[in-house]
């Protein structure tokens, strides 16, 4: 028998094989159908007959069954109920055990909640989720418009809220994630925005990256890395895309900070990072820095990752390639300085500027790194310049 949370790996699973072989709106319509409507109709009697103190009497039944960290909060008064969740026993399953098959698991509570309401004559009028597994959310009668509850259980006043990165709801609608009017709710969107253009560079640090012709250049958007950001490394122009590195060190956000908040507002980057589940959670506010987009959801999408958990992880020049890869409509893709400490010259890095013992980390492998790029090299095919070392090297569309 399941035990009550060993059901989220197959959820996270499900989900993307739904989302993968059917697209958005069949997963949009399971979220609703099946567990909105179907294995949650205990909360649709109880809500027809009680209202809103059934629902706050069910979730808080089961908060105690699941061992949620949380606050449940009828405020009679307003017609409001809300939770203030701490920690996430369904989303903390899947950080516990490195878990990340969907693109997107958090959103699946809005998608059968707002399912399950709108059975009510109810609303989720305001909701937000840091994929960290700490969310709140408030519901009321539709038709009415109460103000927010100002409670000392709100999760935002929680240092755990700085992590992860945030996504917003009003009545239902997903918000802009960069909290832009008129902006993208899609962070894939968000990327490829960043990267729009007839040409796309992308660089390592290694010493390839000396290759790459003047012409790749002109006109270009540039990718790097944040280890070869935070190291004070000048290109033509300012990158238009940052990826930090996974591990992320102090030393590493530090140096990120610094510069970034030098820049002024034209030649800041857009910030990017992977939030790994297996690695620790970054509260990047707190560096004075804006939480980073994430890039999974996009390699997902495309097919160009697979999480493997527990397993070892591309470096972050391959989850730069890969991210290329994955969004970029670019008619010229350059990649260099991915040499995975191997370049003929026995340098490692190209500017000189790294750890002396540079070699391959737990965390890495060259077989990951190798076969992620085989995948970057035949998604891009001949729109395609790679300059690192290698087996890609020898591809003929790789040649300058």
């Amino acid at each position: 028998m399941l035990g009550c949370h060993d059901f989220c790996g197959y959820y996270d699973w499900t989900f993307h094989f739904i989302r993968r072989e059917f697209g958005e709106a069949a997963v949009q319509s399971l979220w609703a159908d099946a567990i909105g409507q179907d294995s949650q109709r205990h909360y649709i009697e109880l809500g027809l007959r009680e209202g809103l103190k059934g629902l706050f009497e069910a979730w808080r039944q089961t908060g105690e069954d699941e061992q949620c960290d949380w606050t449940f909060t009828l405020d009679a008064k307003s017609n409001v109920l809300r939770w203030d969740m701490r920690k996430c026993p369904s989303k903390g399953f899947l950080l516990a055990h490195d878990l990340n098959a969907d693109e997107d698991y958090c959103d699946h509570c809005m998608g059968w909640e707002s399912s399950m309401l709108g059975s009510l004559g109810l609303r989720m009028i305001r909701h937000e989720h840091n994929h960290s597994g700490q969310c709140w959310g408030e519901m009321t009668l539709a038709g009415t418009e109460p103000a927010e509850l100002t409670l000392e259980a709100d999760i935002r006043k929680d240092p755990r809220w700085q992590t992860g990165f945030v996504e917003r709801f009003d009545r239902h609608i997903k918000l802009p994630v960069l909290g832009q009017p008129g902006g993208q709710s899609d962070w894939v969107a968000v990327l490829a925005g960043a990267m729009a253009g007839e040409r796309l560079v992308i660089l390592g640090r290694g010493p390839s990256v000396r290759d790459l012709p003047s012409a790749a250049q002109s006109g270009s958007r540039l990718l790097v890395t944040g280890s070869a950001y935070a190291s004070g490394e000048q290109w033509w122009k300012s990158p238009d895309v940052v990826l930090v590195n996974s591990p992320v060190d102090d030393t590493l956000l530090a140096g990120i900070s610094a510069r970034y908040s030098q820049a002024g507002s034209e030649h800041r980057p857009l910030l990017a990072y992977a939030y790994l589940p297996s690695q620790p959670p970054v509260a990047f506010p707190n560096y004075g820095l804006p939480r980073p987009v994430p890039i999974l959801p996009a390699l997902i999408r495309a097919n160009l990752y697979v999480h493997d958990p527990r397993g070892p992880f591309p470096t972050t020049g391959v989850f730069l390639a890969l991210l290329g890869a994955a969004v970029s409509n670019a008619r010229e893709v350059h990649i260099a300085g991915i040499d995975g400490y191997a370049h003929p010259s026995g340098v490692t890095y190209a500017h000189g500027v790294g750890p002396a013992d540079a070699t391959w980390q737990p965390e890495h492998s060259p077989e990951v790194d190798q076969s992620a790029l085989a995948r970057v090299g035949a998604h891009l095919g001949s729109r395609l310049c790679f300059l690192g070392s290698g087996p890609m090297r020898d591809r003929p569309e790789s040649q300058p």
